[in-house]
């Protein structure tokens, strides 16, 4: 079979011929061989990584690709850092330090004669590994573009090596360098417009969902067909070997590929009008997660067998068997109306305030809202809310499980936090959920948990029943509402995919939830089932209807109009005005020192809050934070501040 051969494509979209590029041609041409790949190195691997910091897996996947403890040569590249790279040392001690490995070389220079020297590159002729630090691109495209180094670094690669960057390291390894420019990485396409291309026709992006950059390669990309655009988040990195990327680290990588971006490529996220497609979205990009793996060649998603998470839940019986524990009464003796019959005004009205001296939010209470599974700090803040281990009361609410509900979850919560005052309310019947005995214990509760299942079940249990007053009741009296998944989207005042036929239906045959969050739209597993564009276009015809995208293992703490994420992803937000473009659009603003990025702002129709930033829901807008380094792994090494600079200075005069 003959092999197939991919010439590397020149693209030259804006015509930037800088003094530093004739240089560079009279000085230190290195000759580039075809490629039997598309995107990917023929030999060795890449770890991209977004910046942020690291993981313990994307750690131990360079170590192995370098050679293990024992073998691994590594070289750092400290170039981005810049006159800061004085101190890179710390870069080759942390690298020790968190690797544990000892032979470990730091190479710096700003001379484009010391990049061509024999001398110079010695440490790479022998390295199984190549780590590129953070800091500004252009300033490691100004040291070492198409010199003999830059060569030396394609032999790592042939001799099987591997080559990682982070952040700056990151951009660096495309064909295209995004956000080269020397006056800012807020102008996208400037004055340094060639990578090292270890990623042929590529164009890598970083800090990508941290930073609202989301939609920054979109039009770009639009226009250069040949070109693969590449966005990471922080602590993500991709896995490149070959053609073959695979996505690694606690966050998503994002894919810009000309034929999703037109329509023509992976935009089917509704699969013969019957299912989902998690691995497609509505729009011009969409997210892998960790272990997904994609084929750079053929741009397509790889497959992947699903698998069910880790420990296996302990058995408990169908609540059939337990009915008569809880209330008493069997539901399935009992025809369920239609929510929108008039049955339920007739069987079970409930009063709700007309004024509220909140525009979204509960006036008392807390609600927490989940997009699926709870981290430690959601579940110590609803315990918190809830009253403490010793004073808490909370119910479980199963409807939205349907027949396959148990008392697993109200079992788990006791044994998990030493909760005793735990119960499972679960009923069909709108009868029952109007019977005084069916919410005895609501009348004590401190918290009410909502699980995941089908929210449309939830609403045909109890959706403007006493059992619906009594939920209200405990956020009168100070108390919490939680719920995930299903238990999320039931919160708000429109039901998003409430239909009996599935979740694939948007607006489907059931559109009302609880309203316990007013006003409001809630879409959940948001960004691992690519749903982010699902909203867009009902929000832009509901100007009073705020929009929230709820990612797996993120929430959001609601308090009166003040939301804020805790968890460990993302929360995306739906405003009209963000939609119609008189919003949260300005995603470069005038700073002190001229323009800058705005990390709350967007240039797309909905933005990115992470964890700990908070949201006005009343004004609509982001509350000011001071931002602050993430939680994570291998934090790069700062600038030095002109006070540390002073002291150091000071020092070698004392000595001298």
């Amino acid at each position: 079979m003959a092999k197939k051969y991919y010439p590397i494509v020149s693209l030259v979209i804006f015509a930037i011929l800088s003094s530093y590029t004739n240089i560079h041609a009279q000085v230190s041409p290195i000759t580039v061989k075809k490629s039997e790949t598309r995107h990917g190195p023929g030999k060795g691997s890449l770890i991209i990584i977004g910046g942020g910091g690291s993981t313990p897996k994307i750690q131990e996947k360079f170590l192995e690709l370098a050679g293990g403890k024992e073998n691994a040569r590594i070289v750092v590249i400290t170039a981005a850092l810049g006159d800061s790279a004085a101190y890179s040392t710390r870069s080759a001690e942390r690298i020790k330090e968190q690797l544990g490995v000892e032979d470990v070389t730091v190479l710096h220079t700003k001379s484009l004669v010391e990049a061509n020297s024999d001398a110079f590159l010695e440490p790479l002729k022998r390295a199984t590994a190549v780590w590129f630090e953070g800091g500004r691109q252009w300033r490691t495209a100004d040291s070492y573009l198409n010199t003999r180094t830059h060569q030396a670094f394609w032999d790592v690669l042939n001799r099987g090596g591997v080559i990682i960057g982070s952040s700056a390291g990151a951009s660096i390894q495309g064909s295209f360098l995004w956000r080269g420019d020397t006056s800012g990485a807020h102008i996208l396409v400037g004055d340094h417009t060639q990578g090292l291309g270890f990623l042929k026709n590529s164009v890598i992006d970083q800090h990508l969902l941290r930073r609202n950059r989301a939609f920054d390669l979109v039009e770009f990309i639009r226009k250069a067909p040949d070109l693969i655009g590449i966005g990471l988040d922080e602590a993500t990195a991709i896995l490149v070997q070959k053609d073959t990327l695979e996505v690694i680290g606690r966050s998503y990588a994002v894919i810009y590929d000309h034929n999703t971006i037109i329509g023509k490529g992976n935009n089917a996220h509704v699969v013969d009008g019957v299912r989902e497609d998690y691995t497609a979205s509505n729009g011009p990009f969409f997210f892998l997660y960790e272990g997904q793996k994609y084929d750079l060649a053929n741009r397509k998603v790889i497959p992947i067998p699903p698998r069910r998470r880790e420990g296996t839940p302990p058995a408990f019986p169908p609540l059939d068997s337990i009915r008569a524990e809880i209330h008493g009464v069997n539901p399935r003796s009992i025809t369920l109306p239609s929510p929108s019959s008039e049955a339920y005004a007739k069987v079970s009205p409930i009063t709700v305030k007309k004024k509220s001296a909140t525009r979204h939010g509960p006036e008392k209470g807390s609600l927490i809202i989940a997009g699926s599974g709870f981290t430690p700090d959601v579940w110590a803040k609803f315990l918190e809310l809830a009253g403490g281990k010793e004073n808490a009361n909370i119910v479980v609410i199963t409807a939205a499980a349907g027949d396959t509900a148990t008392n697993r979850t109200a079992e788990g919560i006791k044994r998990r936090f030493g909760i005793e005052n735990v119960i499972t309310l679960h009923t069909k019947s709108l009868e029952v959920a109007n019977s005084e005995e069916f919410i005895e214990p609501l009348k004590k509760a401190t918290g009410v948990y909502f699980e995941g299942g089908r929210q449309w079940r939830t609403a045909d249990s109890y959706l403007n029943t006493l059992t619906h007053q009594a939920f209200l009741d405990v956020l009168d009296r100070g108390g919490v509402i939680i719920g995930g998944s299903a238990g999320a989207t039931i919160q708000g005042s429109f039901l998003w995919r409430g239909d009996t036929a599935g979740p694939h239906i948007l607006i489907g045959d059931h559109t009302q939830g609880l309203g316990f969050l007013k006003n409001s739209a809630i879409d959940q597993h948001l960004l691992r089932r690519n749903r982010m564009f699902d909203l867009v276009d009902f929000i832009r015809n509901a100007p009073d209807i705020i929009g929230i995208g709820l990612d797996e293992t993120a929430a959001i703490l609601v308090q009166r109009d003040t939301l804020e994420v805790i968890g460990d992803s993302y929360a995306v937000i739906y405003d009209h005005n963000t939609i119609a473009g008189k919003g949260n659009n300005n995603h470069v603003v005038d700073g002190k020192e001229g323009k800058t990025e705005n990390y709350t702002a967007s240039n797309g129709p909905f933005f990115f809050l992470h964890k700990g930033q908070k949201y006005d829901l009343d004004n609509r807008k982001v509350i000011d934070i001071p931002r602050k380094r993430p939680e994570g792994l291998a934090p790069k090494a700062e600038p030095p501040s002109d006070q540390q600079k002073e002291t150091d200075q000071s020092k070698k005069t004392k000595k001298k």
